[in-house]
C-alpha cells in the first residue's frame, strides 16, 4: 500500500467538493477549500481518525472494503476513480460496484451495432438485462420473464427451448455448470447465485459435472443451433467484460456467410 499517494489523493478529491452540494452553507469566515475532514467523516458515516490517517498517510491505515466505499460515495469518486483507490490500498473493487451510466450506454450502443450477430448485455450474474433484435430472433422476447428466468445457467437447465436448439447440448451444459462452479466461487454469498444453483441442482447433467469439479472462465464458445424456423446457425460466443467486471458483452458471431443472411 501506497499510504502517501493514497493520502494525497484523498486530500485532492476532498478538496475539490462544493460544500453548497451537501446542504452545507458556506460563509465568508470559511477558509477550507471543499470539505473538511470532519465533513467528510460525518456524510461518509465513518470515524474522523480514520479520514485523518488516511490523508496523512499514516503507516498501516488500512481500512475495510465498507470504508473505502462509503469515502467514495462521499468523494464523488469514478468508476476509475473508486477502482485507482483500490489498487493503491492493494485491495479489489468489488463486483457489486455498478458500471457508470455512460459506460452502460455506450454497451448498449455496441450491443445494438453488432447486428446481424446475436448480442446480450449481461450482469455480473450472467443474468442478461438487455438484447438486439438478432438476439429475439434467435431466442425470443426475455421481456416478460423474470431475473432468475433470464440467467444464463438457468436457461442451459430449464428452458426446453434452449436444449431444442443446440443438437449437442450435453456438451454445452458442461461447459456451462464448469462456468458457474467458477463465477459461484468469486461471490459465494451471493443468495441470487445460490438461488439459480437450488433451480438447477437436480438436473443429472448439471450434477455430473459439479460433482467433477470442473472450472471454466467464460471464453469463446463453438456454438451449432438447429433452429426450427431458421435452419442450421453456425455460431462462435464471444464474452467481453468491462473493465469494472460488473458487466458482459455477449456475441454470438456467424461463422459463415450463410448464417449471417439468416440473422438479417
Amino acid at each position: 500500500m501506497n499510504e502517501k499517494v493514497v493520502g494525497h489523493f484523498l486530500t485532492y478529491k476532498r478538496t475539490m467538493l462544493n460544500p453548497a452540494d451537501f446542504g452545507i452553507e458556506v460563509t465568508s469566515r470559511r477558509r477550507v477549500k471543499g470539505l473538511r475532514r470532519d465533513e467528510v467523516a460525518d456524510l461518509a458515516h465513518v470515524s474522523a481518525d480514520w479520514v485523518t490517517r488516511l490523508e496523512q498517510g499514516r503507516p498501516g491505515a488500512t481500512p475495510s472494503v465498507a470504508v473505502l466505499l462509503a469515502l467514495s460515495r462521499t468523494l464523488k469518486l469514478t468508476t476509475a476513480e473508486q477502482q485507482y483507490l483500490f489498487n493503491l490500498i492493494g485491495d479489489k473493487l468489488p463486483t457489486t460496484v455498478e458500471t457508470d451510466s455512460d459506460s452502460l450506454a455506450y454497451l448498449t450502443a455496441l450491443m445494438t451495432q453488432q447486428a446481424p450477430n446475436i448480442a446480450a448485455i449481461l450482469d455480473q450474474n450472467l443474468t442478461i438485462s438487455d438484447w438486439n433484435s438478432s438476439f429475439t430472433k434467435v431466442y425470443g422476447d426475455l421481456s416478460q420473464q423474470s431475473a432468475l428466468a433470464r440467467n444464463l445457467f438457468w436457461q442451459t437447465f430449464r428452458s426446453t427451448k434452449l436444449r431444442r436448439l443446440m443438437p449437442d447440448w450435453s456438451t454445452y451444459a458442461a461447459q456451462r455448470t464448469a462456468q458457474f462452479r467458477q463465477l459461484y466461487s468469486t461471490m459465494p454469498e451471493s443468495k441470487f447465485l445460490y438461488d439459480v444453483f437450488t433451480a438447477i441442482k437436480a438436473d443429472s447433467d448439471f450434477q455430473r459435472t459439479w460433482q467433477a469439479l470442473t472450472t471454466q472462465l467464460l471464453r469463446p464458445l463453438p456454438l451449432l443451433l438447429d433452429h426450427p424456423d431458421l435452419g442450421d446457425l453456425y455460431l462462435t460466443e464471444i464474452p467481453l467484460q468491462t473493465v469494472t467486471q460488473s458487466s458482459y458483452l455477449l456475441v454470438q458471431v456467424a461463422n459463415d456467410v450463410a448464417t449471417s443472411k439468416k440473422l438479417v
